[in-house]
């Protein structure tokens, strides 16, 4: 299954910000929206794995966008004359990241159960997991980074395109058998770019294990944990704790919150997901 990579929603979030290894966040999507810090306050004496970085030298990524919408029309009259029309329109917008060395930081070991088990029950972290009635609302553990140590330029380009095409035929005027027959098209286009460089030592996209409860059906999980999220209500257990990585299909089963986001693959057995501007 490939690895996924979240970008954030832009390039502002640094090492020493939100996004760091073992932040709890309350959606796949917010990056900014911190439910526990790992090793501080309550949660200090929840130790985390080590962690393992590399360097990938020379890493340049580029993402696009299109949307079409197409319309076409025939008649014909009497059996004497028939004609047609299409129109199209689109958008497209693609985002180039120039080339960097990346450091890719990541847990060397996945987190234990009773790590899983000591971050679901955080007062704030459980709060968001009750939160919702049915199921209990997930929550993300940011277990990977990658930064980007020197500056980098993003370029932004969008463009648009209209075609109309119209094509008629009918007989002739007169006697002589036949058809007579004439088409136009139009087209007609623009295009904007935009370009900036970023900071040195920005996060440029993070990795996530979900916490939650388990699904019906066969699932494959890092673990299954035997104990549970505590509710609060005098320390009633519920359903059993499963851990697993932040991937396409499992951000898909998160009906709760619908994000229209697109997806890209970046490397062998590696895609980015980011999320689409609103319209």
């Amino acid at each position: 299954m490939p690895k996924t990579w979240f970008l954030p929603p832009d390039f502002t979030f640094t090492t020493d910000g939100p996004l760091r290894l073992g932040m709890v966040i309350s959606h796949w999507s917010k990056p900014a929206s911190v439910l526990a810090e790992i090793g501080s306050g309550d949660s200090s004496a929840i130790k985390l794995p080590a962690i393992k970085s590399f360097i990938e030298s020379n890493r340049a990524f580029n993402r696009s966008t299109s949307r079409t919408n197409s319309v076409g029309f025939l008649a014909k009259f009497q059996g004497l004359f028939s004609s047609s029309a299409r129109t199209e329109a689109g958008k497209s917008h693609t985002t180039d990241y120039s080339e960097t060395d990346h450091e890719v930081r990541l847990f060397a070991d996945p987190l234990l159960p009773e790590t899983v088990e000591a971050i679901a029950n955080l007062p704030a972290v459980q709060k968001s997991i009750q939160s919702a009635l049915f199921p209990p609302r997930a929550v993300y553990v940011v277990t990977g980074l990658r930064i980007t140590n020197s500056s980098f330029t993003v370029t932004e380009e969008d463009s648009s395109k209209f075609v109309l095409e119209a094509e008629g035929s009918g007989p002739p005027s007169g006697t002589i058998p036949g058809e007579i027959g004439g088409n136009m098209k139009h087209e007609s286009g623009e295009a904007s770019t935009d370009s900036y460089n970023t900071a040195p030592g920005i996060v440029f996209a993070y990795r996530l294990s979900v916490i939650r409860t388990r699904r019906a059906g066969v699932e494959t999980e890092l673990f299954m944990h035997k104990d549970a999220f505590l509710t609060g209500n005098g320390g009633k257990k519920e359903d059993p704790l499963v851990l697993v990585d932040a991937t396409t299909e499992e951000i898909d089963e998160d009906l709760e919150v619908e994000i229209e986001y697109e997806s890209a693959e970046i490397g062998e057995d590696e895609d980015c997901v980011f999320v689409l501007p609103k319209a």
